[in-house]
């Protein structure tokens, strides 16, 4: 029987079956490359929605290039049948894993947790939120490495909408509480739910929240505190257990902002255990690594010569008087290693982290050393510095948020966050001088606002870029050329059929100058396009 093939893929056997498609193993018969394969089922391939749901997938993936998130190959369409290739991971999927291991130990729940969570933090940044988090899409290769697969019902924030306002879609037992209701609309914190479930389900041996009936887990979704999860992984350590409840907490406010602090915290939490497990034999008095205690070995008595003095006394390092000073040494070393940092130390310890251009070391920054700082000396020397950082820390994730914002159809979390994105649109075109308006607007508009901790990243940023403005001139900006050369923008794009395009051009133009009276009679043409004159 020849083997099965789909375009330049020959299909082996069948690897996994999920609500739109079908996974086979195939190899790439240019190259004998194994690749997985995803193919529309038949039976769905007349389905428009499900066909736009199946591109927006491939579409996702392209633009997901990260460790942690299987590889896109390629894909098409052979016959009617569409279909795109993707990296093979050999290991099978976590689900698997748990299946056969019930539980695992901490610190592997940890290193997962951690791949999770920048998997996550690159998919977020991207704008797209997986809504399907969950054991079985998660594949780990054989060094131990997590993929995040299954991209099916996926969002892109920053694409049409492809799924009903309201409607539930996922996996009940990983669904966060905004998932079921439909409200608010989902997000990156939807995804941190269905972490902390993962993250709980691997420590545990089951999932925070079961019942006999799908509605029974729904409900407890929405109404039930989940069980401590010491109690059902007595070795866990008391900081993962809190980080797991704050993931599930049922307000996404309250959950953690993003991946990224989830990875951090992980980060911190295994670091800080490990120095504990190393520091506590000594602090206790018990044995130490290498010793005849820890390996079980007797200890061997020492020959003594016969006739000798040496032989009659007990060396020196034997001698209470020694091991007195020893004991004191180590505990004073101790003492002195747990004092709490000096606010020169805090600020000298922060800025190197500051200057990084990483930000999860600002986010060490600001939770070891600036947040300490500013709370036990708050009138303190430093404390100016440590607030400027932390104001720099503050607008670096105030922008990326306004990014994520503008590009999805999400309400603005307050007024700052959407006047500043409505400022910054203008941006786009290159109209500085309609940019620079609408900053200084915002300013004078929310300067009652300074120091509420929503709105100051937002303000600052608006000074920031009043600033960059004024430095660059406004002198040979041109708006009404600039809105003119839109027009003709909007034009070339209908002319090379794109309607979508166009009508997109037309909008912003509508939105952006209405109300503007030198560019009244743009506007007006542009309205008029968008009714098909």
């Amino acid at each position: 029987m020849a083997a099965r093939k789909i375009g330049p893929f020959e299909l082996g056997d069948r690897l996994g079956v999920g609500g739109m498609g079908i996974v086979y193993r195939a190899v790439y018969t240019k190259t004998g490359t194994p690749v997985a394969i995803k193919v529309l089922s038949p039976d769905l391939s007349d389905d428009a929605q499900l066909q736009a749901r199946f591109e927006r997938e491939i579409a996702i993936l392209k633009k997901l290039q990260h460790p942690n998130i299987v590889k896109y190959y390629g894909g098409g369409k052979f016959g009617a049948q569409r279909f795109y290739a993707m990296e093979l991971v050999q290991g099978g999927a976590l689900e698997r894993l748990l299946k056969e291991k019930r539980q695992l130990p901490w610190e592997q729940v940890v290193e997962f947790g951690m791949q999770i969570a920048k998997a996550l933090e690159h998919a977020h940044a991207a704008g797209v939120v997986h809504r399907d988090l969950k054991p079985a899409n998660l594949l780990l290769t054989p060094e131990g490495t997590l993929k995040l697969t299954d991209f099916g019902i996926a969002r892109d924030t920053q694409a049409t909408a492809l799924t009903a306002a309201g409607r539930t879609v996922g996996t009940y037992a990983y669904m966060a509480p905004e998932q079921i209701r439909g409200k608010p609309p989902v997000d990156r914190k939807t995804d941190l739910y269905a972490l902390g479930c993962v993250l709980f389900e691997m420590l545990a041996g089951e999932t925070p929240f079961s019942g006999s009936q799908q509605g029974e887990v729904l409900m407890a979704h929405l109404q039930e505190e989940p069980p401590r999860v010491t109690s059902l992984a007595r070795t866990c350590p008391q900081w993962l257990e809190d980080l797991i409840f704050n993931l599930l907490e049922k307000n996404p406010d309250d959950r953690p902002y993003d991946a990224l602090q989830v990875q951090v915290a992980l980060e911190d939490g295994l670091k800080s255990t490990t120095q504990a497990t190393v520091l506590q034999p000594t602090i206790d008095g018990g044995p130490q690594p290498g010793t005849a205690a820890q390996t079980g070995e007797k200890p061997r008595k020492k020959k003594r010569k016969k006739g000798s003095k040496a032989s009659l006394e007990t060396p020196f390092y034997e001698r209470a008087w020694f091991l007195g000073l020893c004991l004191l040494l180590l505990v004073g070393g101790v003492f002195w290693l747990m004092q709490p940092l000096s606010e020169a130390q805090l600020i000298a310890r922060a800025e190197p982290l500051m200057a990084s251009a990483d930000e999860s070391n600002w986010i060490t920054a600001r939770d070891s050393y600036l947040n300490p700082l500013l709370k036990r000396f708050p009138d303190g020397d430093a404390a100016r510095k440590a607030r400027d950082h932390l104001d720099k820390l503050e607008m670096a994730q105030a922008e990326r948020r306004a990014g994520i914002k503008a590009k999805s159809l999400d309400e603005a979390d307050n007024e700052a966050q959407r006047l500043y994105i409505e400022a910054s649109r203008y941006e786009v075109n290159g109209d500085r001088i309609s940019q620079l308006e609408k900053y200084r607007s915002m300013l004078e508009l929310l300067k009652d606002k300074v120091n509420d901790s929503g709105s100051r990243p937002y303000l600052l940023l608006a000074q920031r870029k009043i600033q960059q403005i004024e430095a660059a001139g406004t002198d040979s900006v041109d708006r009404l050329a600039i809105v003119k050369g839109m027009l003709d923008k909007a034009e070339e794009k209908l002319a090379a059929s794109d309607k979508l395009g166009a009508q997109a051009i037309w909008r912003s133009i509508e939105k952006l100058y209405s109300g503007n009276q030198e560019l009244e009679a743009e506007v007006e043409q542009a309205r008029a396009r968008l009714q098909g004159k």
